[in-house]
């Protein structure tokens, strides 16, 4: 039987570091400037920004409010909050996709975790050092053939966050952003500043805020939208989870805005953390792994006290993926716990023991099992490995799915009274306008984008 979940954030503060860690995750250090730069620069940054506000942030607040609603897991959640309803089996399945999909998210996510935990033990030990940019191609694909380098990488990760999901919220993941989400800040700043003394800052402005309205078009808004939901953890059950352990008191719209403009404030801040160093050094250009992992390491080998800043920015890199799969890992955690299955230390070995399991599939799918495509009978699907299939249904996918079905269930098979109380802003104007956004202006939005997810594009 289900019990309320007792323990809480000590502060709006102390969720507000949670939720960011959770949103702050390695698309948004080195994959959204590039993003930006590709689709008209600062006309993208203004359609982002606009998605944002009228999409986002009601959205993180539709999430938080079904997860405090109640006060417990997100299985529990849409339970109960559909008790009555002839619907509620459906819900009940919502409640468990929204808890499954962030298990898959991990299948791939710890494998990239343990990728940057290597770099940093790499450039530490000065294994990075008087390298040239086929050099560190080579040391790059050395680490992605060895099976035993990427497990074991991976493993410590799983470790790592399975120990601290295991202490709990105060103790565990409370403690952890606490100490991670102010060093991420001053990591991130001290390389902007860096980067503000070498140069390479007005080529970076141009190449970020540049307004480009040409490039903008259906395909362009498409991104954007899709960027800001998994930026923000839209459709992982994370802001479910995490908002069923926020104290009553606290505002969720102020919560929700606060999140929004922190996540945001990361990824632009990023961009001018890397480009400066990558304009002033002419080195080209490119997104991904390559930019992080090839093209970073021979800059900082070059540049005075790069080792310093080299390690800097694979540590950023490392408590962004750590903040981010603690996240992930609580939802799974908290609903074994709640329906007293086992306590939170079992449930986190469980739990990791199975994740580990995911993981290593999709660490071997990188090398000896490279042509292992388990579902090769479908055309879409037919050349991806099992880390690419996690990547493409439970990230880009599910998470749409998941977001669909939280905008719906609030706005469409909730009580309204629910969220008036809730959301504390009275029949004001604001609430009006978010349940509006909430009913008729997600779902079809996001139910577009989940059919050219599917491969049905109308564009």
């Amino acid at each position: 039987m289900s019990h309320v979940v007792q323990e809480k954030w000590s502060s709006g503060t102390a969720f507000l570091l949670a939720a960011i860690g959770s949103a702050v995750g390695l698309g948004n250090i080195y994959r959204f400037p590039y993003v930006v730069g590709e689709n008209g620069g600062g006309a993208f940054v203004l359609l982002y920004l606009g998605i944002v506000i009228v999409f986002g942030i009601p959205l993180v607040m539709t999430e938080l409010t079904i997860g405090r609603r109640r006060q417990v897991p997100p299985i529990t959640a849409y339970t109960q909050l559909s008790e009555g309803k002839k619907s509620q089996p459906f819900w009940i399945f919502a409640g468990y996709s929204s808890v499954i999909t962030p298990l898959g998210i991990l299948g791939f996510y710890f494998v990239i975790a343990g990728w940057t935990l290597n770099y940093v033990f790499k450039i530490l030990t000065g294994k990075l050092s008087n390298l040239a940019e086929g050099d560190t191609q080579a040391v790059f694909a050395d680490m992605m053939a060895s099976p035993g380098t990427l497990i074991f990488w991976m493993t410590l990760s799983v470790i790592i966050t399975a120990f601290i999901i295991s202490r709990g919220i105060k103790a565990g993941l409370e403690k952890a952003v606490n100490i991670l989400m102010p060093m991420l800040f001053v990591i991130l700043l001290s390389l902007v500043a860096y980067s503000a003394f070498n140069g390479g800052m007005a080529e970076t402005f141009e190449f970020m805020f540049t307004p480009d309205f040409e490039k903008i078009n259906m395909k362009t808004l498409l991104e954007a939208t899709g960027q800001a939901f998994f930026s923000l953890s839209l459709g992982s059950a994370t802001m479910l989870v995490y908002g069923s352990y926020l104290p009553k008191e606290v505002s969720i719209p102020k919560m929700a805005c606060g999140v929004a403009f922190a996540d945001t404030f990361v990824a632009l801040v990023s961009g001018f953390a890397i480009f400066p160093i990558i304009f002033t050094n002419g080195m080209e250009l490119n997104s991904g792994p390559g930019l992080v992992f090839e093209t970073l390491p021979v800059i900082f080998d070059q540049m005075p006290f790069g080792n310093v800043f080299g390690i800097m920015f694979f540590l950023l890199l490392a408590f962004a993926a750590i903040t981010s799969t603690i996240s992930l890992f609580e939802p799974a955690v908290s609903n074994l716990e709640e329906r007293g299955i086992f306590t939170r230390r079992k449930a986190s070995l469980v739990v990791g023991i199975g994740l580990w399991c995911l993981a290593a599939l999709s660490a071997l799918s990188l090398n000896v099992l490279s042509d292992w495509h388990p579902l090769a009978f479908n055309s879409t699907l037919e050349n991806k490995n099992i880390m690419d299939l996690l990547e493409y249904l439970s990230a880009n996918g599910m998470m749409l799915v998941n977001a669909l079905f939280a905008a719906i269930f609030l706005g469409w098979i909730v009580n309204r009274k629910e969220s008036l109380e809730e959301l504390g802003l009275g029949d004001s104007w604001l609430f009006k306008f978010w349940r509006s956004i909430i009913k008729y202006v997600v779902p079809p939005i996001v139910g577009y984008l989940i059919i050219d997810f599917l491969g049905y594009g109308l564009i």
